[in-house]
Protein backbone atom coordinates (compact mmCIF):
# COMPACT_ATOMS: atom_id res chain seq x y z
CA UNK A 1 0.00 0.00 0.00
CA UNK A 2 1.29 3.48 -0.82
CA UNK A 3 2.36 5.53 2.18
CA UNK A 4 0.32 8.49 0.87
CA UNK A 5 -2.85 6.36 1.01
CA UNK A 6 -2.12 5.41 4.60
CA UNK A 7 -1.56 9.05 5.58
CA UNK A 8 -4.99 9.85 4.13
CA UNK A 9 -6.79 6.88 5.70
CA UNK A 10 -5.09 7.18 9.11
CA UNK A 11 -5.02 10.99 9.38
CA UNK A 12 -5.56 11.06 13.14
CA UNK A 13 -2.45 8.97 13.84
CA UNK A 14 -0.37 10.82 11.26
CA UNK A 15 -1.31 14.17 12.79
CA UNK A 16 -0.45 12.91 16.30
CA UNK A 17 3.03 11.94 15.10
CA UNK A 18 3.48 15.13 13.08
CA UNK A 19 2.51 17.33 16.03
CA UNK A 20 4.87 15.44 18.32
CA UNK A 21 7.67 15.99 15.79
CA UNK A 22 6.90 19.73 15.52
CA UNK A 23 6.89 20.06 19.32
CA UNK A 24 10.05 17.97 19.64
CA UNK A 25 8.13 15.47 21.78
CA UNK A 26 8.46 12.22 19.85
CA UNK A 27 8.63 9.17 22.07
CA UNK A 28 11.60 6.80 22.10
CA UNK A 29 9.22 3.87 21.46
CA UNK A 30 5.87 3.35 19.72
CA UNK A 31 3.59 0.34 19.47
CA UNK A 32 1.31 0.43 16.42
CA UNK A 33 -1.42 -2.22 16.64
CA UNK A 34 -4.48 -3.14 14.59
CA UNK A 35 -5.70 -5.45 11.84
CA UNK A 36 -3.49 -6.50 8.95
CA UNK A 37 -3.68 -4.04 6.08
CA UNK A 38 -4.38 -0.94 8.17
CA UNK A 39 -1.07 0.71 7.26
CA UNK A 40 1.11 0.17 10.33
CA UNK A 41 4.33 -0.47 8.39
CA UNK A 42 3.70 2.43 6.01
CA UNK A 43 3.05 4.79 8.95
CA UNK A 44 6.32 3.69 10.54
CA UNK A 45 8.09 4.62 7.30
CA UNK A 46 6.18 7.92 7.19
CA UNK A 47 7.51 8.74 10.66
CA UNK A 48 11.06 7.99 9.50
CA UNK A 49 10.50 10.30 6.52
CA UNK A 50 9.37 13.08 8.88
CA UNK A 51 12.70 12.83 10.68
CA UNK A 52 14.94 13.08 7.63
CA UNK A 53 13.03 14.83 4.83
CA UNK A 54 13.79 18.54 4.59
CA UNK A 55 10.14 19.05 3.60
CA UNK A 56 8.82 17.25 6.69
CA UNK A 57 7.95 14.06 4.85
CA UNK A 58 7.05 14.62 1.20
CA UNK A 59 7.43 10.91 0.22
CA UNK A 60 8.80 12.01 -3.17
CA UNK A 61 12.33 13.37 -2.64
CA UNK A 62 15.47 11.25 -2.84
CA UNK A 63 15.69 11.01 0.96
CA UNK A 64 12.11 9.80 1.32
CA UNK A 65 12.50 7.34 -1.55
CA UNK A 66 15.63 5.93 0.07
CA UNK A 67 13.70 5.34 3.29
CA UNK A 68 10.61 3.91 1.58
CA UNK A 69 12.78 1.58 -0.52
CA UNK A 70 14.46 0.28 2.62
CA UNK A 71 17.91 1.66 1.81
CA UNK A 72 18.45 4.37 4.43
CA UNK A 73 21.41 3.64 6.68
CA UNK A 74 19.68 4.92 9.82
CA UNK A 75 16.36 3.10 9.35
CA UNK A 76 16.37 -0.64 10.12
CA UNK A 77 13.39 -2.90 9.47
CA UNK A 78 12.94 -6.50 10.53
CA UNK A 79 9.94 -8.64 9.68
CA UNK A 80 9.20 -12.32 9.53
CA UNK A 81 11.68 -14.21 7.39
CA UNK A 82 10.47 -16.26 4.42
CA UNK A 83 8.69 -19.48 5.42
CA UNK A 84 8.63 -18.39 9.07
CA UNK A 85 5.63 -17.63 11.26
CA UNK A 86 7.28 -15.49 13.91
CA UNK A 87 10.05 -13.04 14.66
CA UNK A 88 13.01 -14.97 16.05
CA UNK A 89 15.22 -14.09 19.00
CA UNK A 90 18.21 -14.21 16.62
CA UNK A 91 16.69 -11.41 14.52
CA UNK A 92 16.27 -9.27 17.61
CA UNK A 93 19.82 -10.00 18.78
CA UNK A 94 21.14 -9.10 15.29
CA UNK A 95 19.23 -5.80 15.48
CA UNK A 96 20.78 -4.96 18.82
CA UNK A 97 24.23 -5.87 17.49
CA UNK A 98 23.70 -3.56 14.50
CA UNK A 99 22.69 -0.68 16.78
CA UNK A 100 25.76 -1.15 18.95
CA UNK A 101 27.82 0.14 16.03
CA UNK A 102 28.23 3.84 15.26
CA UNK A 103 26.23 4.99 12.26
CA UNK A 104 27.99 6.75 9.41
CA UNK A 105 24.96 9.04 9.02
CA UNK A 106 24.04 11.71 11.55
CA UNK A 107 20.55 11.90 13.00
CA UNK A 108 18.03 9.80 14.90
CA UNK A 109 18.19 6.09 14.24
CA UNK A 110 14.94 4.21 13.71
CA UNK A 111 14.28 0.50 14.09
CA UNK A 112 11.00 -1.13 13.09
CA UNK A 113 10.02 -4.58 14.37
CA UNK A 114 7.12 -5.83 12.26
CA UNK A 115 5.24 -8.64 14.02
CA UNK A 116 6.47 -8.14 17.57
CA UNK A 117 3.34 -10.03 18.72
CA UNK A 118 4.63 -13.17 16.98
CA UNK A 119 7.93 -13.21 18.89
CA UNK A 120 8.29 -15.46 21.94
CA UNK A 121 8.08 -13.95 25.43
CA UNK A 122 11.80 -14.61 25.81
CA UNK A 123 12.57 -12.80 22.55
CA UNK A 124 10.40 -9.85 23.51
CA UNK A 125 11.94 -9.61 26.96
CA UNK A 126 15.40 -9.45 25.38
CA UNK A 127 14.35 -6.07 23.94
CA UNK A 128 13.47 -4.40 27.22
CA UNK A 129 16.88 -3.04 28.16
CA UNK A 130 17.55 -2.08 24.54
CA UNK A 131 14.33 -0.03 24.37
CA UNK A 132 15.29 1.96 27.46
CA UNK A 133 19.03 2.11 26.93
CA UNK A 134 20.30 1.60 23.33
CA UNK A 135 23.94 0.58 23.00
CA UNK A 136 25.20 4.07 22.11
CA UNK A 137 24.24 7.68 22.70
CA UNK A 138 22.68 8.30 19.26
CA UNK A 139 18.97 9.29 19.62
CA UNK A 140 16.89 6.20 18.81
CA UNK A 141 13.20 5.54 18.10
CA UNK A 142 11.77 2.02 18.15
CA UNK A 143 8.51 1.24 16.35
CA UNK A 144 6.82 -2.08 17.06
CA UNK A 145 4.01 -3.37 14.85
CA UNK A 146 1.43 -5.86 16.13
CA UNK A 147 -1.84 -7.37 15.02
CA UNK A 148 -2.74 -8.88 18.40
CA UNK A 149 -1.96 -6.47 21.22
CA UNK A 150 -2.63 -9.18 23.82
CA UNK A 151 0.39 -11.13 22.50
CA UNK A 152 2.78 -8.28 23.32
CA UNK A 153 4.28 -8.55 26.81
CA UNK A 154 3.00 -5.92 29.21
CA UNK A 155 6.50 -4.67 29.95
CA UNK A 156 6.96 -3.64 26.30
CA UNK A 157 3.49 -2.09 26.18
CA UNK A 158 4.28 0.01 29.25
CA UNK A 159 7.42 1.42 27.63
CA UNK A 160 5.69 2.47 24.39
CA UNK A 161 3.18 5.02 23.21
CA UNK A 162 0.31 2.83 21.96
CA UNK A 163 -1.49 3.87 18.76
CA UNK A 164 -4.45 1.83 17.51
CA UNK A 165 -4.97 1.60 13.74
CA UNK A 166 -8.67 1.44 12.94
CA UNK A 167 -9.90 -0.62 10.02
CA UNK A 168 -9.84 1.41 6.80
CA UNK A 169 -13.26 2.84 5.91
CA UNK A 170 -14.77 1.07 2.94
CA UNK A 171 -14.86 4.24 0.82
CA UNK A 172 -11.15 4.78 1.44
CA UNK A 173 -10.45 1.12 0.78
CA UNK A 174 -12.17 1.36 -2.62
CA UNK A 175 -10.12 4.45 -3.52
CA UNK A 176 -6.91 2.71 -2.48
CA UNK A 177 -7.68 -0.38 -4.58
CA UNK A 178 -8.56 1.71 -7.64
CA UNK A 179 -5.32 3.65 -7.13
CA UNK A 180 -3.52 0.29 -7.16
CA UNK A 181 -4.90 -0.32 -10.66
CA UNK A 182 -7.80 -2.61 -9.76
CA UNK A 183 -10.98 -2.26 -11.83
CA UNK A 184 -13.75 -0.15 -10.23
CA UNK A 185 -16.25 -3.01 -9.80
CA UNK A 186 -13.56 -5.41 -8.57
CA UNK A 187 -12.35 -2.79 -6.08
CA UNK A 188 -15.86 -2.48 -4.69
CA UNK A 189 -16.45 -6.23 -4.54
CA UNK A 190 -13.07 -6.89 -2.90
CA UNK A 191 -13.68 -4.11 -0.35
CA UNK A 192 -16.59 -6.24 0.89
CA UNK A 193 -14.22 -9.17 1.47
CA UNK A 194 -11.10 -7.70 3.06
CA UNK A 195 -9.68 -4.64 4.75
CA UNK A 196 -6.16 -5.45 3.57
CA UNK A 197 -5.17 -3.66 0.34
CA UNK A 198 -2.04 -5.80 0.06
CA UNK A 199 -4.13 -8.95 -0.44
CA UNK A 200 -6.44 -7.40 -3.05
CA UNK A 201 -4.42 -8.29 -6.15
CA UNK A 202 -4.16 -11.92 -5.07
CA UNK A 203 -7.91 -12.06 -4.41
CA UNK A 204 -8.76 -10.52 -7.79
CA UNK A 205 -6.78 -13.21 -9.61
CA UNK A 206 -8.13 -16.12 -7.59
CA UNK A 207 -10.17 -18.59 -9.66
CA UNK A 208 -12.86 -18.94 -6.98
CA UNK A 209 -13.23 -15.16 -6.77
CA UNK A 210 -13.72 -14.93 -10.53
CA UNK A 211 -16.23 -17.80 -10.53
CA UNK A 212 -18.34 -16.42 -7.67
CA UNK A 213 -18.14 -12.90 -9.10
CA UNK A 214 -19.64 -14.19 -12.36
CA UNK A 215 -22.28 -16.05 -10.38
CA UNK A 216 -23.18 -12.92 -8.40
CA UNK A 217 -23.58 -10.83 -11.56
CA UNK A 218 -25.92 -13.51 -12.93
CA UNK A 219 -27.85 -13.66 -9.65
CA UNK A 220 -28.82 -9.97 -9.64
CA UNK A 221 -30.39 -10.55 -13.07
CA UNK A 222 -32.66 -13.37 -11.85
CA UNK A 223 -36.22 -12.07 -12.23
CA UNK A 224 -38.63 -14.86 -11.28
CA UNK A 225 -38.95 -18.20 -9.51
CA UNK A 226 -38.37 -20.33 -12.60
CA UNK A 227 -35.11 -18.50 -13.32
CA UNK A 228 -34.15 -18.94 -9.66
CA UNK A 229 -34.65 -22.72 -9.89
CA UNK A 230 -32.55 -22.91 -13.06
CA UNK A 231 -29.86 -20.74 -11.46
CA UNK A 232 -29.77 -22.98 -8.38
CA UNK A 233 -29.36 -26.16 -10.41
CA UNK A 234 -26.53 -24.63 -12.46
CA UNK A 235 -24.56 -23.31 -9.50
CA UNK A 236 -25.24 -25.49 -6.45
CA UNK A 237 -22.08 -27.50 -7.14
CA UNK A 238 -19.91 -24.53 -6.10
CA UNK A 239 -21.22 -24.91 -2.55
CA UNK A 240 -20.73 -28.65 -2.29
CA UNK A 241 -16.93 -28.54 -2.62
CA UNK A 242 -15.36 -29.71 0.70
CA UNK A 243 -13.36 -26.96 2.39
CA UNK A 244 -14.30 -24.35 -0.23
CA UNK A 245 -18.10 -24.36 -0.35
CA UNK A 246 -18.47 -22.29 2.82
CA UNK A 247 -15.90 -19.71 1.64
CA UNK A 248 -17.63 -19.44 -1.74
CA UNK A 249 -21.04 -18.88 -0.16
CA UNK A 250 -19.66 -16.37 2.36
CA UNK A 251 -18.27 -14.37 -0.55
CA UNK A 252 -21.59 -14.47 -2.39
CA UNK A 253 -23.61 -13.53 0.70
CA UNK A 254 -21.36 -10.52 1.43
CA UNK A 255 -22.03 -9.19 -2.06
CA UNK A 256 -25.76 -9.88 -1.82
CA UNK A 257 -25.79 -8.01 1.49
CA UNK A 258 -24.01 -5.02 -0.09
CA UNK A 259 -26.44 -5.12 -3.04
CA UNK A 260 -29.56 -5.11 -0.84
CA UNK A 261 -27.99 -2.47 1.44
CA UNK A 262 -27.54 -0.21 -1.60
CA UNK A 263 -31.11 -0.89 -2.70
CA UNK A 264 -32.33 0.06 0.78
CA UNK A 265 -30.63 3.49 0.80
CA UNK A 266 -32.52 6.73 0.29
CA UNK A 267 -32.48 8.10 -3.24
CA UNK A 268 -30.41 11.03 -1.99
CA UNK A 269 -27.65 8.53 -1.21
CA UNK A 270 -27.53 7.09 -4.74
CA UNK A 271 -24.09 8.62 -5.29
CA UNK A 272 -22.82 6.82 -2.19
CA UNK A 273 -23.55 3.23 -3.22
CA UNK A 274 -21.05 0.47 -2.46
CA UNK A 275 -21.77 -1.27 -5.77
CA UNK A 276 -22.45 1.83 -7.87
CA UNK A 277 -21.37 0.22 -11.19
CA UNK A 278 -24.45 -2.03 -10.79
CA UNK A 279 -26.81 0.91 -10.31
CA UNK A 280 -29.18 -0.11 -13.11
CA UNK A 281 -29.71 -3.48 -11.40
CA UNK A 282 -29.96 -1.94 -7.92
CA UNK A 283 -32.57 0.52 -9.21
CA UNK A 284 -34.92 -2.38 -10.01
CA UNK A 285 -34.96 -3.38 -6.34
CA UNK A 286 -35.22 0.25 -5.16
CA UNK A 287 -38.77 0.25 -6.53
CA UNK A 288 -39.75 -2.24 -3.81
CA UNK A 289 -41.06 -1.06 -0.45
CA UNK A 290 -38.60 -0.25 2.34
CA UNK A 291 -40.25 -2.99 4.43
CA UNK A 292 -39.56 -5.62 1.75
CA UNK A 293 -35.92 -4.56 1.33
CA UNK A 294 -35.42 -4.61 5.09
CA UNK A 295 -36.86 -8.12 5.09
CA UNK A 296 -34.35 -9.18 2.44
CA UNK A 297 -31.47 -7.71 4.44
CA UNK A 298 -32.63 -9.61 7.52
CA UNK A 299 -32.84 -12.76 5.40
CA UNK A 300 -29.20 -12.48 4.34
CA UNK A 301 -28.06 -11.85 7.92
CA UNK A 302 -30.01 -14.95 9.02
CA UNK A 303 -28.27 -17.02 6.34
CA UNK A 304 -24.89 -15.84 7.66
CA UNK A 305 -25.90 -17.14 11.09
CA UNK A 306 -26.93 -20.49 9.64
CA UNK A 307 -23.62 -20.79 7.82
CA UNK A 308 -21.74 -20.09 11.06
CA UNK A 309 -23.87 -22.74 12.78
CA UNK A 310 -22.47 -25.36 10.37
CA UNK A 311 -25.59 -25.67 8.23
CA UNK A 312 -24.59 -27.15 4.87
CA UNK A 313 -23.59 -24.31 2.49
CA UNK A 314 -25.57 -26.02 -0.27
CA UNK A 315 -28.71 -25.91 1.90
CA UNK A 316 -28.07 -22.26 2.80
CA UNK A 317 -27.69 -21.48 -0.91
CA UNK A 318 -31.04 -23.20 -1.54
CA UNK A 319 -32.65 -20.93 1.09
CA UNK A 320 -31.07 -17.87 -0.54
CA UNK A 321 -32.56 -18.75 -3.92
CA UNK A 322 -35.93 -19.54 -2.36
CA UNK A 323 -36.15 -16.08 -0.81
CA UNK A 324 -34.08 -13.93 -3.19
CA UNK A 325 -36.96 -13.00 -5.50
Amino acid sequence: MKVENVVNSQKVIYNILKQAKVNNRLSHAYLFYGEAGTGKKEMAMALACMLYCEHGGCFKCDTCRTILDGNHMNVDYIGMEANKTKISKDQIMDLQEEFSKTSLVEGTRVYIVDGIDTASTQAQNSLLKFIEDPANTTPTIGIFLATELSNVVSTIQSRCVLLHFEAIEQKNMIDILIDQGIDDLDARLISCLTNDPDSAEEISQNENYQAIKGMFLELVDVKNKSEAVKYYLENAMYFSIPGVGTDNLTMLLKWVLAFFSDANKDKKADTDLILSPLYDKIKVYKSNSRALMTEKLEMVLFLFKELKSNVSPKNVFFELMEKFI
